[in-house]
């Protein structure tokens, strides 16, 4: 049984082929979320990933890369998204990332699009991603979210991966954050808020909108 849930859909009016990664919402995602001890991205290099996540992606990658595969070459023109919400969106970054070195004619497609996004791996694996898919994905963080502090970087060396786009108050206003090396946590954006002024109720809604569920689709899991 999958340790996560989620959908390939395609949307026609956008144009888009779209695989979204849904939040924690079943009692089995917990053990996802639990599993915070990092394990090789790549075996026998040192770039560790949330070992919860991995497990999950690596459980329905290769369902995920034949559906796309097939989506991809029945609408050559259509853009591919990568999106979820919380642990989606970090299942959604790992997904994406295994499947544009691995999918031929990815790499000129993809988006990827997170919301409330925690952590995914260290620092290695924040540089590798930059370098293979930072300048097309858009992490977004809302306000004072605490999830997107988690798991804490004295843990493990966890931290960020770019581009963040913090919306800094419910009136819309919103901060592209600065990109950096490795490691991308821009202390001007969403990690300016102290923790204890963080509240869940910033995590449960993004610009107004539920956490991402099941929609009519072509694969789900």
């Amino acid at each position: 049984m999958p340790l996560s849930d989620g959908f390939v859909a395609v949307h026609h009016r956008s144009r888009e082929i779209v695989v979204a990664w849904a939040a924690t919402h079943r009692y089995r995602a917990l053990v996802t979320d639990l599993a915070v001890f990092p394990l090789p991205y790549i075996p026998g290099a040192s770039t560790g990933v949330h070992g919860g996540f991995l497990d999950s992606v690596r459980g329905v990658i290769g369902s995920v890369k034949e559906h796309l595969e097939l989506l991809m070459r029945d609408y050559p023109n259509y853009t591919v998204i990568f999106t979820g919400h919380s642990k989606g969106g970090a299942e959604a970054a790992l997904s994406a990332l295994d499947l544009v070195r691995t999918v031929d004619g990815l790499r000129q497609r993809i988006r990827v699009w997170t919301f409330g996004q925690p952590r995914v791996g260290d620092a290695q694996f924040a540089a590798l991603y930059n370098q293979q898919l930072g300048a097309v994905t858009y992490r977004v963080t809302s306000a004072a979210d605490p999830v997107v502090v988690m798991p804490p970087q004295f843990l493990f060396d966890y931290c960020h991966h770019g581009n963040e786009v913090w919306l800094m108050n419910e009136a819309g206003d919103m901060y592209v954050g600065r990109n950096y090396t490795g490691c991308s946590e821009d202390p001007l954006a969403s990690s300016s808020v102290d923790f204890y002024d963080r509240t869940i109720r910033w995590h449960k809604n993004y610009l107004g909108l539920p956490p991402l569920d099941h929609a009519t689709a072509v694969f789900s899991w």
